[in-house]
C-alpha cells in the first residue's frame, strides 16, 4: 500500500509540475518556435562542461576495471570499452542542450569533430597515444576556443598522448 501511495503521489506531483511549466510558458520566441529558449553562453558552458566532466569521470571509472600491470600496452578492447562509450554519451548529452543564440553552428562543429575523433579511434585506437595523430586534436582545440575546457580534456581522461 505504501508503494502505491508513493507512486500515486509522485504521479500527481509530476502532473502538477508539468502543468505549472506549461502555464508558465509565455508567447515568446522559443514557445512560438516549438522549442525551449536557448541558454545563455554562460549557462551552456556550465552545463556542457559538467557533461564533459561526467564523461571523463566515467572513463576513469571504466579504466579502473583494467589492471595496467596485466596490459603492458592497452589493447583495442580495453580502449574501446574505456574511451568510446563515455564519449558517445557526451555527444548525445551535448546535443540535447539548447545552445546559446548564435552558437549553434560552433557547437555543431565541435560535436562533428568529436564524432570524427570517435570514428578515427574505432579505426585505429593507437592514434590516441600520439599527439601528432591525436584523433581529438581538432575537437579539443574548438572546445577550448568556445570555453568548453572540460570537453577538451574529456577525450583524454585516461590516455595522455605523448610526443
Amino acid at each position: 500500500m505504501k508503494g502505491i501511495l508513493s507512486a500515486g503521489l509522485l504521479s500527481t506531483l509530476a502532473g502538477l509540475v508539468a502543468t505549472l511549466a506549461i502555464a508558465g510558458c509565455g508567447g515568446g520566441e522559443a514557445h512560438q518556435a516549438g522549442g525551449e529558449a536557448p541558454q545563455t553562453k554562460a549557462e551552456f558552458l556550465v552545463s556542457g562542461n559538467a557533461i564533459c566532466r561526467r564523461a571523463a569521470a566515467e572513463q576513469v571509472q571504466l579504466a579502473g576495471r583494467y589492471d595496467p600491470k596485466r596490459i603492458p600496452r592497452p589493447d583495442s578492447k580495453a580502449v574501446m570499452a574505456v574511451v568510446v562509450p563515455p564519449m558517445e554519451k557526451e555527444v548525445r548529452r551535448l546535443e540535447a542542450l539548447n545552445p546559446p543564440q548564435g552558437g549553434k553552428g560552433r557547437i555543431l562543429t565541435i560535436l562533428n569533430a568529436i564524432e570524427s575523433g570517435l570514428y578515427d579511434v574505432r579505426a585505429d585506437y593507437v592514434d590516441l597515444f600520439f599527439k601528432e595523430n591525436d584523433p581529438f586534436k581538432e575537437a579539443d582545440r574548438l572546445a577550448l576556443r568556445f570555453g568548453l575546457d572540460a570537453c577538451a580534456e574529456s577525450s583524454h581522461a585516461v590516455i595522455k598522448p605523448r610526443d
